[in-house]
């Protein structure tokens, strides 16, 4: 669920569901977002090297979808518990599924880049 401008306005917590239970997520200020987002940044840059594999060469093609189906889910595990250290990040795991995870991401992620959102708004403006 999207959140409402009053959330946004007064820094509502992020509610995200992980092993069936609701968590509350503070979102974070300017600078500790900034760090996050860097974070978030590294691993998106990390995607080209990750897929620039072939079949032509066995070994590299299994390390290649090994970063990719293994590797890149615990480092979007990372940045979700990087987000919300007060989560307890051992109890959770026990209990949270890959599907609670990504969707909490998501909701962090709308969060942590509105200023993305923005930009690309104002683009398509000026562009028309």
């Amino acid at each position: 669920m999207a959140r409402t401008e009053e959330q946004k306005l007064v820094q509502a917590p992020i509610i995200v569901v992980l092993g069936g239970q609701e968590y509350e997520i503070k979102p974070l200020v300017i600078k500790e977002s900034r760090a996050w987002r860097a974070e978030v940044a590294k691993v998106i840059g990390l995607l080209p090297q990750m897929a620039s594999f072939t079949t032509d060469h066995p070994d590299e093609f299994q390390a290649g979808i090994a970063a990719i189906l293994v590797g890149m889910p615990d480092q979007v595990v990372d940045l979700v518990f990087s987000y919300a250290p007060e989560l307890n990040r051992e109890e959770i795991e026990e209990v949270a599924t890959d599907a609670e995870i990504a969707r909490a991401f998501e909701q962090i992620s709308e969060v942590a880049f509105p200023l993305v959102r923005s930009m690309v708004g104002t683009m398509g403006k000026i562009s028309q």
